[in-house]
């Protein structure tokens, strides 16, 4: 405010202004002009009028200019006022303050007038009476020139002014490194541990507060490493030394070195009592953390029971929460509640942790109900304290978090509280606690980890000379300060957060992606990573959890997954939270079956019965009606013939679909009967209630519904085939099976291919159908992949011998197929019909059955079509269609003067390592290693090949030319000094096909299981020829898959 009229003020422009003032010149500009702003109370030059200069206007002040009058009043009653350049005389100054202590008397705000005014004793006495408080800054300027003094006197009060300007809550001021030395310098240049600590110290108690410290103030401390003295020093200077460091690092969030911690731990029972209670609580709860991060439980209780024995609240609720956050990594949910349970407590930050434990459970109105009730008992606690980093900071994560918990608090999933208010957010940043700064640099060291972990991971580097190439990556010396991953889970533990919470994902993607961003991770981390999780993305299990993953968890781990997934699911089902839980339930029970595979027989058929009881009534939620098939078909991998005779058992009275009530994804519904051998179904024992339901299953194919009466099918199938029918129940089913036929003939409302109906009662009425339908079908002209395979499976089954005619129309048609054009389809329209994934899997089954079914079925020498032949061996099919290399065998077959055409044939599409090729080329190479009267002299190239691509450990293919490779050494047909080169072959294989192996690429990933178990057997066959063989046979006897043990499957 001022009463001159001249326009200083408003043309003063610092060089870096940090404010810009809007001014007020009249009456009307009060309600317009927003703060901070300069208010011209006696007018301002050069029009806006009046200017107060008279003892009438002076007078008439008041009543003429009341809103400036009633706005200098609330200045005055509301601020400190400093008087500069002014006498204190003015006469409606006078009556102003008078007002303000008239009207708040003892409580009114202080007046202080500065200058050089070399007032005189009656003179100060009588403005102090005023309450006006006189800085005289005369004396200061008695020697200045009289036309100087009030300038300079006026500087030396900004200049004391801005020396005294307190700084601001929200900067941390540390002290000054001076404890950097060289390495190599003396002694008396280094500091001790105990003044380290004691500047430390200073630094940790000058922290304003912040739940979790911005980087750019927390990053210095990730380099402060001073040079010590190596003299010895007190016990309480080591602690207090180590305790020091470790609260450095934990505010910086980075690793605390694991010698910090055994300082910490070797001096603290000896000298704890030289800390502060508040002291010692955070240093244990900060070894307990980092050690739980480490799993070593063992030093991880010695912490707590140091941190238990602080008889302190603080104390208490610490110990519940860390108790809570290892309950999390060991599944163990009813801990989790125990220790959500005890943190009941009326401080913020309590209130959040709490309701983060409930979050896990899924818990979710309740902890949104806590979320609330902290944000408001944070702003409760602003109004006292409203420069509080810590409150600011814990308001910014509060009043995130319910923000994504609010509709868990109505029956609106979309329900979201108002947007917070621009002086909120101005709040945040300015506190420099704004959370989303914490969660924008998580998300930015992720990406930057990636994309690291990609670069190092790249075997070569192409150089831009011809011919010149060198080893990529990079070598990296000593490990990183800080993992995204764990520090992003610090980040959730500290603030109490959600990972999701409603139907909202809070951070369980970027948790995920963290994940990612590990270089390599280890069992712990995975772990870690499975028991923090409440995602519902099964597509991460096929990078975080692929077979070879499985395959090298220990038994412990595998013990406690299947363990605590299985209690989490019924607790889930228990909580019945279809909103939130359901979707977590389904990936976990994804997750099962992965692991499951690693599980004894018997628990694996324990598992089996769980969850086939998970569709008694009510059945689980219909999301996870896949997820619980794959649980039960990857369970009877694991188990032994004894317990697959029970879960057999059990699969035939799993209830179908129309039994169970299945909704929405009906199809999904589990039928694990797929699973079972047709050995299984022979050594089964039919008892009374098995042949009862038996029954039911046939009654189902009469009168049930589509998905019952096609389920019910395949069912009885299994177990016609295996002669456990009675003659009555085999009659029933052939009437019940044909009682509903369609327009084709073939029996309706089925979902079944019709080739099943070759193998079931009524065969015979399904061969004349098969005759019409599928056989005739295919002569005329008709060509898909199911009516192919329909074929290829049909006539074996069925026993067919067609006519030469028949046969020559069906190859023809074949031969004549030609993928449909996308030629003017759009790129969406392709992609969206899954054309292109037809037409290869088309092509792939015109190979299969032409040299499966088809061209077996000539003979020789009494083929006359020399269509086919002229057809057969023109390069022009084979660049339309490269997979009918699978007919190789074949062409030399039935015609001999064309069998180096065939073999060049296999060899060019072993050569092209494209599996469209390479895979119907082994079909071609299995009919040549089966057909033990067929020796030609490109049987011995074919077993050269073989050879080759054992020897070479060539990929794609491998596990064939090994399946292949075992049948002929089974069967005799491989000479000695074939066998000795892969006897020598077969250790480097193994070392290459290790699980642990990070470089091979996917396609060897994926065969890898199945390669160990073909050098399984073929160690089996040839051990008795070198003692490593005998090694190698008994390790892959004891192998963590089933596939690989069990040779015999």
């Amino acid at each position: 405010m001022t009463t001159n009229w001249d326009t200083l003020l408003e043309r003063t422009t610092p060089e870096t202004p940090d404010r810009v003032y809007s001014c007020v010149r009249t009456v009307q500009d009060i309600a317009h002009q927003a703060a901070p702003r300069i208010i011209k109370l006696h007018g301002s030059l050069p029009s806006h009028k009046p200017f107060i200069f008279t003892e009438d206007e002076f007078r008439t002040y008041p009543a003429n200019f009341a809103p400036f009058v009633n706005l200098a009043q609330q200045v005055m009653l509301e601020h400190e006022l400093c008087l500069i350049g002014f006498s204190g005389v003015d006469p409606n100054f006078l009556a102003w303050s008078g007002w303000a202590r008239d009207t708040l008397g003892a409580s009114t705000r202080r007046i202080r007038l500065v200058g050089s005014l070399n007032l005189t004793p009656p003179a100060r006495a009588l403005l102090e009476a005023r309450n006006v408080t006189p800085i005289d800054l005369g004396p200061l300027v008695k020697d200045v020139h009289s036309s100087e003094k009030h300038e300079r006197a006026l500087e030396i009060f900004f200049e004391a002014l801005n020396f005294a300007k307190p700084p601001s809550p929200f900067d941390w001021v540390k002290s000054p490194d001076r404890f950097s030395a060289p390495p190599n310098a003396p002694d008396h240049e280094k500091a001790s541990r105990k003044e380290v600590a004691e500047t430390w110290a200073g630094d940790r108690l000058s922290y304003p507060g912040w739940i979790v410290g911005p980087v750019r103030q927390t990053n210095s401390l990730t380099y402060s490493l001073p040079t010590l003295k190596k003299g010895p020093e007190t016990p309480e200077a080591h602690l207090r030394f180590a305790a020091e460091k470790i609260w450095r690092h934990r505010t910086a969030c980075i690793w605390i070195f694991q010698k910090d911690l055994e300082e910490a731990d070797q001096h603290y029972d000896a000298e704890h009592s030289n800390l502060s209670s508040p002291e010692r609580i955070a240093l244990c709860v900060a070894c307990a953390t980092e050690w739980r991060r480490f799993q070593d439980w063992g030093k991880w209780s010695v912490w707590m029971e140091r941190l238990q024995a602080i008889s302190s609240e603080e104390g208490r609720l610490a110990y519940a929460y860390e108790a809570g956050q290892r309950a999390l990594l060991k599944w163990d949910d009813a801990a989790i509640l125990t220790s959500a349970t005890s943190l009941k407590s009326e401080e913020p930050i309590w209130m959040m942790r709490r309701a983060g434990l409930l979050a896990t459970l899924y818990h979710h109105r309740e902890a949104a109900e806590l979320y609330q009730a902290a944000l408001l008992r944070i702003r409760q606690k602003q109004v006292s304290d409203p420069k509080s980093a810590w409150l600011i900071s814990l308001e910014g994560w509060a009043a995130f978090y319910h923000r994504c918990s609010k509709s868990a608090l109505t029956d609106d999933p979309f329900s979201y509280p108002e947007d917070e208010t621009d002086e909120t957010r101005m709040r945040f940043l300015g506190a420099k606690a704004d959370p989303w700064d914490t969660i924008s640099r998580y998300d930015n060291l992720t990406t930057k980890r990636i994309d690291r972990n990609r670069k190092d991971s790249e075997p070569w580097s192409l150089s831009f000379k011809p011919g010149s190439y060198r080893h990529g990556g990079s070598t990296r010396l000593g490990g990183d300060d800080e993992c995204p991953f764990y520090g992003l889970l610090e980040l959730i533990e500290r603030t109490g957060a959600p990972e999701t919470i409603s139907n909202f994902d809070v951070f369980s993607t970027r948790v995920e992606t963290a994940y990612r961003a590990i270089t390599n991770p280890d069992e712990d981390d995975l772990m870690a990573f499975l028991a923090r999780y409440r995602g519902a993305d099964k597509k991460i299990l096929d990078w975080a959890l692929p077979r070879t993953k499985v395959a090298q968890l220990s038994t412990e781990a595998v013990e406690q997954l299947l363990e605590g997934i299985q209690k989490r699911v019924d607790r889930l089902r228990a909580l019945n939270d279809t909103q939130n839980g359901n979707n977590h339930l389904a990936f976990l029970l994804e997750v099962m079956a992965r692991i499951v595979i690693r599980a004894p027989s018997k628990k694996a058929l324990e598992l089996f019965l769980w969850a086939i009881s998970l569709f008694e009534k009510p059945a689980i939620w219909w999301g996870g009606y896949a997820a619980s098939n794959a649980v039960m078909e990857a369970a009877v991998e694991a188990m032994a013939l004894a317990e697959k005779s029970s879960a057999l058992l059990a699969a035939i009275g799993l209830k179908t679909p129309g039994e169970g009530g299945a909704v929405a994804t009906e199809r999904d519904w589990p039928e694990p009967i797929d699973a079972f051998s047709d050995q299984n179904a022979s050594d089964l024992e039919i008892s009374t209630a098995t042949s009862l339901r038996i029954d039911e299953l046939i009654s189902h194919v009469e009168n049930g519904q589509k998905l019952d009466r096609g389920r019910a099918i395949r069912r009885l199938h299994l177990l016609f085939k295996a002669g456990k029918l009675s003659n009555l129940q085999s009659q029933a089913l052939q009437d019940a099976i044909w009682k509903r036929k369609g327009e084709s003939g073939w029996p309706s409302e089925t979902d079944l291919h019709p080739w099943l109906f070759l193998e079931l009662p009524g065969h015979e009425h399904a061969s004349e159908v098969f005759r019409t339908n599928i056989l005739k079908a295919v002569s005329e002209g008709s060509v898909s992949h199911d009516l192919l395979m329909n074929l290829r499976i049909g006539l074996k089954v069925g026993g067919y011998l067609l006519d030469e005619a028949t046969l020559a129309s069906c190859i023809s048609v074949c031969l004549d197929w030609v993928p449909p054009s996308m030629e003017g389809r759009s790129d969406f329209d392709i992609a969206m019909s899954g054309d292109t994934g037809l037409n290869r899997i088309t092509a792939r089954e015109i190979g299969e059955v032409l040299a499966r079914t088809l061209l077996p079925m000539f003979d020789p020498q009494t083929i006359a079509d020399r269509d086919i032949e002229s057809r057969l061996t023109a390069n022009e099919s084979y660049q339309r269609l490269p997979q009918l290399v699978a007919v190789a065998y074949q062409i030399e077959r039935l015609f001999p003067e064309h069998a180096s055409f065939a073999l060049s044939l296999v060899r060019l599409a072993l050569a092209s390592r494209d599996p469209e090729r390479v895979y119907p080329a082994y079909v071609a190479m299995m009919q040549y290693t089966q057909d033990e009267a067929f020796e030609t002299e490109n049987s011995g190239a074919i077993v050269e090949l073989l050879m080759h691509a054992i020897e070479q450990r060539t990929q794609p293919g491998l596990s064939s030319a090994l399946h292949l490779m075992c049948d002929l050494v089974a069967t005799e047909r491989l000479s000695p000094a074939n066998q000795q080169r892969i006897v020598a072959a077969l250790p480097a294989l193994m070392e290459e096909y290790r699980y642990d192996q990070g470089r091979l690429e996917v396609p060897s990933l994926a065969d890898l299981p199945l390669v160990r178990k073909r050098i399984h057997r073929l160690t089996s066959l040839l051990r008795k020829q070198d003692y490593l063989l005998e090694e190698i046979e008994a390790q892959l006897s004891n192998d963590p898959l089933p596939e690989v043990r069990n040779i015999n499957t």
